[in-house]
């Protein structure tokens, strides 16, 4: 029998709580520092070189032209669904970077060096999000894998300059430059090794990472979330325990792992308000099923104020996500109770 797109469909929370996700995205993380240094390599290579700015224009065109038939490399690994090819195109950018560090640099060099810098990168920047959000994680994925991607690269363009002052000041010529991008990139396809081959081609794995619920007082969970120092403990903590305790409350794919609420936490805390949101959704649908009298009354935190305190202060929003959990704890004790009852 075949499977349906809705079975084989990963949600978005599926996703990100797979190696494949983590794996890809830390990959296209450490390929983009050699793209983001090749605009600041281009002022080493004029003062090197003692090129005019018409020439340091036509040696950037080939980037350019590059990264427009990038776009059909990573069309055909698209249409192939097949990353390996990201090892290939990774290896257009070693050898663009190896050329500079071996070969004396002139316009030719520095043109063809470029060229392959920007045929593999203009690939793979285009590659990742349409793996990810071709994953059929619905709007919500496409939208975190393009924004964190879009964010990344402009950190990684900023870290750059950092990084490109520091190697000016103490080394000369562009050796420690090329030297940089060549490891960034093979730490980066490291990385990408454990990655599946199927991708998100097959239906996402069973996950029932499940943990007791337990009812808390919200407004020590919101003290504890703003102690100095401790607050990092407490957020990394609460983020394991609820989407556990959730998980075991109303079970659904679109909550991310325990282990992956960690990890986002930790490293992509820019998606928290897409975290609380699932988490606060989930228990709000099953106070509709098992409390419709409380639900109906609206004796609960809905999604708008989870959010916005997500932005202000994450720990408040883990408060009204306790409180709700608190509310369905509560009628789940109490139906228990009911029903104990009928049977004595």
């Amino acid at each position: 029998m075949q499977k349906t797109t809705s079975e084989t469909s990963w949600t978005w929370a599926d996703q990100i709580s797979s190696y494949r996700f983590w794996g890809l995205f830390l990959f296209f993380l450490f390929l983009t520092i050699p793209s983001s240094f090749l605009s600041f390599g281009l002022n080493a290579f004029q003062r090197e070189l003692g090129l005019s700015g018409s020439q340091i224009s036509t040696v950037y065109m080939f980037k350019s032209i590059a990264g427009f038939f990038g776009l059909w490399l990573a069309w055909f690994m698209v249409r192939l669904k097949n990353h390996y090819l990201l090892f290939l195109y990774s290896g257009f950018i070693l050898i663009g970077w190896l050329l500079i560090l071996l070969v004396p640099l002139s316009i030719p060099t520095l043109s063809i060096s470029f060229f392959l810098i920007g045929l593999g990168f203009g690939a793979i920047s285009l590659a990742i999000p349409s793996i990810i959000s071709g994953g059929r994680g619905g709007s919500e994925m496409f939208i975190v894998s393009v924004g964190l991607i879009t964010f990344f690269e402009s950190l990684s363009w900023l870290a750059s300059i950092k990084i490109f002052a520091f190697l000016s000041d103490n080394f000369s010529g562009h050796n420690g430059l090329s030297i940089i991008n060549m490891v960034a990139t093979c730490i980066g396809m490291v990385l990408l090794l454990p990655v599946k081959a199927d991708l998100f081609n097959n239906a996402p794995p069973r996950r029932e990472s499940f943990l007791i619920p337990t009812d808390r007082e919200p407004i020590t969970v919101a003290l504890l979330g703003i102690i100095p120092l401790y607050n990092i403990y407490h957020i990394l903590y609460m983020s394991y325990r609820f989407h556990g305790e959730v998980n075991k409350i109303n079970p659904t794919q679109n909550i991310l792992s325990p282990r992956a609420a960690v990890w986002c936490s930790l490293l992509l805390s820019i998606i928290s308000p897409i975290m609380v949101t699932s988490l606060n959704t989930s228990l709000i649908s099953k106070l509709k099923e098992d409390k419709p009298v409380a639900y109906s009354m609206n004796n609960y935190y809905k999604n708008w104020v989870v959010i916005l305190w997500a932005f202000i202060l994450l720990p408040v929003s883990f408060a009204l996500i306790q409180s709700n959990m608190n509310l369905l704890l509560q009628s789940q004790s109490s139906n228990a109770n009911v029903t104990e009852g009928i049977k004595n």
